[in-house]
């Protein structure tokens, strides 16, 4: 299995993943042209067999209608986030629900309920032919039941949203600052750090830090934090950092971690 982050931050994210000639999209908040192009680039096609929704925010969404349209493909969402998008007949439109695996192809995509502050946000378990990706891009604090998901997971697409200190001294007005740190915001790069402590295992191969603020961070203090807590595991897996419009490197899952 091969994935590649497009794109992620607050003004839009989208993760492309690939097993045996099947695609499919994790949200579809990047602009319609340069979403087609970069699944063009990275396939040699122009097919998407599928679209998942994590939740309604616009950065999810922004272009997931007209993506399904252009590539004729099913979108799976929740039933509340369904209602709340006013989806018209013309989509092919299928519910998501929490635990619940969903087969394209030869990928299969598990969601799990995250705590965040939308209608009915999912954090995703995709398993392919052989290897595995846990995606979890927007959620306010860590629990057992995310850790019990993620752990030893091949791959990981994981929230580091903000610095601390940039946020409270920044200059986010005080209902934003409140909500970002809020159990139903986002993750801090410390926050971020201490779930990879919780589930990078033996079989971790590739770590993508997603979602970093523009504004709030710096990649640089978010890998360094990371890389705190990655140093103390055997053979520390590859980290990397997403950019809003700019794609991560095709990583492929299903080996041997080396080092």
């Amino acid at each position: 299995m091969k994935f590649c982050v497009l794109g992620s931050s607050s003004s839009g994210n989208s993760t492309l993943i690939m097993e045996n000639g099947t695609s499919i999209l994790v949200d579809a908040g990047l602009p319609v042209g340069y979403t087609s192009s970069k699944i063009r680039e990275i396939t040699s096609s122009d097919s998407l067999d599928a679209i998942f929704v994590s939740h309604e925010h616009s950065d999810h969404t922004r272009s997931l209608f007209p993506l399904a349209k252009r590539y004729s493909c099913p979108v799976y969402l929740s039933q509340p986030v369904y209602w709340y998008l006013g989806t018209r007949n013309d989509h092919d439109v299928r519910r998501l629900s929490d635990g619940v695996p969903v087969d394209v192809g030869d990928i299969r995509v598990t969601p799990f309920i995250v705590p965040h502050d939308a209608i009915d946000p999912f954090g995703f378990i995709v398993e392919g032919l052989e290897g595995s990706l846990g995606i979890v891009t927007d959620l306010g604090r860590v629990d057992d039941n995310i850790c019990s998901r993620l752990r030893n997971m091949q791959g990981l697409v994981v929230e580091s949203n903000y610095d601390p200190d940039m946020l409270v001294n920044g200059r986010y007005p005080n209902y934003l600052k409140k909500r970002i740190l809020d159990g139903t915001g986002h993750l801090s790069n410390q926050q971020c750090s201490e779930l990879l402590s919780e589930v990078v295992g033996p079989e971790t191969l590739e770590i993508v830090l997603a979602h970093l603020s523009e504004e709030n961070n710096d990649p640089l203090l978010a890998v360094e934090t990371s890389m705190q807590v990655l140093e103390e595991t055997a053979g520390t897996p590859n980290i990397h950092v997403s950019y809003p419009r700019h794609p991560t490197r095709v990583m492929e899952l299903g080996g041997s971690r080396t080092g």
